[in-house]
């Protein structure tokens, strides 16, 4: 190919190329914006997945923004201030678009003069109506099916408490939360273990009952003496007057393990206030649980309930299992992880 035709080649590349290319300009407004030291808003612009192209725009102080740039196709796009707060867009050659959305929330925006981000606005409501329609007959749905089954519960409950001499109770029983129907658990083992005292089923409902209510809600909870890594012997009775989180865990249990880190967040937050920790370790292998109590580096009391006595007397089947007492022993919860347990030991704190 001659250097004359390989010009011409070139050539018409660039014209075909500047035939369809078209600027694009986004415009747009951030309701009750707030301006700060670095007032920029950025369009990520996905021609490319490896290497997107990022524009930039300086807000004005009433929450004013503006882009212009050259394109030759249509390509998804984000808006965002921050990577958190993304509004996404398609926008092709010639649109003139406008933004327009609260400067806390870009997501919730709305943009018009561009066809393409229009029509996917318009799906996503279509979408988000029937979801939230959905969303409603399940609501309504849970709220037929929970009002069916206390109805039924109660029913079943007042039954055991009219007749607590039935052995086959026994096999109803079980339906009712023995935390929320304590009162009829209580009742039936009574009655039952007075009327068959030798009955294994019986003497096995019994036990039961027996290890749940060590767990009941504002209850003194059952004193705890177990030793540490180095063989001291340290009771549960000895943080007394402080908001004290039970945990049972072993090294060798994943979600244990990850929980690791939000105990650490809870007690650097509220240690000072009056929380501490007292880790329950189930491991049958010392060296095991020693290494993790190296790794982890937990700066509250740690145990090791190697025979399962205290595992077995408050009935512990799976582990993490949490147990949340207030500043006198009382126990305050169960089985509480994550926010959930910082909420619980916050509010227990500022009474």
């Amino acid at each position: 190919m001659t250097m004359k035709r390989l010009f011409s080649v070139f050539a018409l590349f660039f014209a075909v190329q500047c035939l369809f290319a078209q600027e694009v300009q986004l415009k747009g407004k951030l309701i009750n914006f707030k301006s700060t030291n670095n007032d920029t808003i950025f369009l990520k612009i996905n021609s490319s997945l490896e290497n997107p192209i990022i524009l930039k725009s300086a807000i004005s102080k009433k929450g004013e923004f503006n882009f212009k740039y050259t394109e030759i196709s249509t390509n998804y796009c984000e808006l965002y201030v921050n990577e958190y707060d993304k509004f996404p867009l398609f926008l092709t050659t010639g649109d003139r678009a406008t933004f327009s959305g609260e400067a806390s929330s870009l997501k919730e925006g709305t943009v018009s003069g561009s066809v393409q981000t229009e029509s996917m606005q318009k799906n996503v409501r279509m979408i988000t109506g029937y979801q939230n329609e959905l969303i409603n007959l399940k609501k309504n749905y849970e709220e037929k099916v929970d009002s069916i089954t206390k109805k039924s519960n109660e029913e079943l409950a007042r039954y055991i408490r009219n007749n607590p001499y039935l052995l086959s109770n026994l096999f109803t029983i079980s339906v009712l939360s023995i935390d929320e129907y304590s009162d009829v658990y209580q009742l039936l083992d009574s009655a039952l273990i007075t009327a068959y005292p030798t009955n294994p089923l019986v003497e096995d409902f019994h036990n039961q009952v027996k290890k749940t209510s060590i767990l009941k809600e504002g209850s003194v909870i059952t004193d705890i003496i177990l030793a540490d890594e180095n063989g001291k012997m340290i009771n549960l009775e000895s943080l007394r007057g402080k908001v004290v989180l039970v945990d049972f865990w072993a090294s060798w249990c994943r979600p244990c393990r990850m929980e690791i880190p939000n105990f650490k967040k809870m007690y650097e937050a509220y240690h000072e206030a009056g929380f501490d920790i007292y880790s329950v370790s189930v491991d049958n292998d010392p060296m095991a649980w020693k290494k993790a109590l190296a790794q982890e580096k937990m700066p509250w009391t740690n145990v090791r309930d190697d025979k399962k006595i205290y595992g077995n007397m408050f009935n512990v089947s799976s582990i993490p299992f949490t147990i949340l007492i207030d500043k006198n022993g009382k126990i305050i919860a169960k089985g509480l992880r994550g926010q959930d347990l910082s909420d619980k030991i916050f509010e227990t704190l500022s009474k």
